[in-house]
């Protein structure tokens, strides 16, 4: 999926240190993502792993 014009995402360039910052994540949100820059001299792509894990609340234990 293109992550696009999602406001959920915000993606910000400072001085060509790249960053994407997700709102309210959620387990649905991991996985593969891409980032992809061209220009006239060509391109390049690199590739990160996200895994959201949800919190667990304190004293609440798990049950076997």
């Amino acid at each position: 999926m293109i992550i696009g014009e999602d406001p959920r995402f915000l993606m910000r360039n400072n001085q060509g240190v790249l960053t994407l910052n997700i709102r309210k994540p959620s387990t649905f949100d991991g996985g593969r993502y891409c980032c992809r820059a061209v220009n006239d001299l060509g391109q390049d792509e690199v590739e990160c792993r996200l895994e959201v894990r949800a919190v667990q609340e304190k004293g609440v234990e798990e049950k076997k």
